[in-house]
């Protein structure tokens, strides 16, 4: 049976919405705190109960080296994560962009 919705978000949608609700509180409460997180999000049911995982294949041969992560409320299970931040979104994106780099190819300040 397939749920028809014109102008109206579905109960699963409603659901999911709710949950994402949640996490921007607690991150607003966060940030009111001084403290600035980041929060991994289920990109299919939008709950913040996701775990890093490792398991045999993701030790190598298989899997390769890439953190995998499952979601305990709806299974899901993947290598590719939504964010949800409260830092400020140029503090945001510098700081993920320093982190991919490789520390040895940074400048010396020796010159």
């Amino acid at each position: 049976m397939s749920e028809e919705t014109y102008g109206q978000l579905s109960q699963e949608e409603l659901h999911r919405l709710r949950k994402l609700e949640l996490v921007k509180d607690a991150l607003d409460r966060l940030k009111r705190k001084g403290i600035s997180m980041d929060i991994a999000i289920c990109p299919v049911c939008k709950s913040p109960r996701v775990v890093q995982i490792t398991s045999y294949f993701d030790l190598g041969g298989l899997g390769g080296f890439l953190p995998a992560y499952y979601c305990l409320d709806c299974g899901w299970y993947g290598r590719i994560l939504t964010i949800m931040t409260n830092r400020p979104e140029d503090d945001a994106v510098l700081e993920d962009m320093q982190q991919s780099f490789d520390p040895s190819m940074e400048p010396d300040d020796q010159e």
